[in-house]
């Protein structure tokens, strides 16, 4: 029995990509393609193992087909043009997903997970536990999509919160760093403390707020200090005072 699969993506291009990626996989039938979450829960299908479903579509989001689908779900598995921030939260709630272009790659290790999962005939997670999942998932996408605006002498940049490695204290100024550049401001270091704590950035130091998004390596030194090396190359001190919060910037 082919494993049978459905596609939802607004996208033309976007189905064809999955239709493509499939292709090479003959125990796997691509029994149709729909641009909207309306379109399939208003279609005649039966028997679906798998859904490759976008997120982010006009009118109604991919999530809404979760709440709306009669029987018992089918695996999911999420095709995505989120960044890589947002990606650690699909990774964190083991769900599974391809991002858009799709990596021949990383389909196959997907396509792998489900031909088990169907071959097995493992029940896909309960309803009521999978929305759960899925709400956390996006409170933790809504996250990495927050934004703030910092005024600077030359005016005001907004920036998604995402994109801040960490922040530093200098003098009577902070030092906003990301990825190709740093951003001078006259806000208090303390004022993104409260910012921006319910997003991942813990003070490490006096002088330092860090992303734990951003940080690769805690490194051990004298006096229970440690050196975090953040994704940008750059090595910040971690004092001894804040080094509780060790274990949440290296989960």
């Amino acid at each position: 029995m082919p494993i049978r699969c459905l596609s939802i993506d607004d996208e033309p291009h976007a189905r064809q990509g999955v239709k493509l990626a499939l292709a090479p996989y003959k125990d796997f039938q691509l029994v149709d393609q729909f641009g909207s979450v309306d379109e399939v829960l208003n279609a005649d299908i039966s028997d679906i193992d798998i859904i490759f479903l976008d997120i982010e579509m006009p009118r109604k989001s991919g999530f809404a087909i979760l709440n709306e689908w009669q029987g018992p779900l089918p695996l999911i598995v999420f095709v995505t043009a989120y960044d890589q921030y947002a990606i650690k939260a699909f990774e964190q709630q083991a769900l599974d997903y391809v991002l858009k272009p799709i990596d021949e790659n990383r389909f196959a290790d997907v396509i792998d997970r489900a031909r088990k999962h169907v071959l097995q005939n493992n029940e896909s997670a309960n309803t009521e536990s999978l929305l759960k999942t899925i709400e956390t998932l996006k409170e933790q996408i809504s996250k990495t999509a927050k934004s703030i605006s910092v005024k600077t002498d030359d005016g005001y940049v907004r920036l998604k919160v995402s994109q801040i490695i960490y922040i530093e204290s200098v003098g009577d100024h902070v030092c906003i760093h990301v990825q190709d550049r740093q951003l001078i401001t006259r806000q208090t270091l303390k004022y993104y403390i409260a910012e921006l704590s319910e997003f991942g950035f813990y003070q490490v130091h006096k002088s330092y707020l860090a992303n734990a998004q951003h940080v690769k390596q805690a490194i051990k030194l004298r006096f229970s200090d440690y050196k975090l090396v953040l994704s940008n190359g750059k090595n910040i001190r971690l004092s001894r005072r804040y080094n509780s919060v060790l274990s949440q910037l290296i989960a």
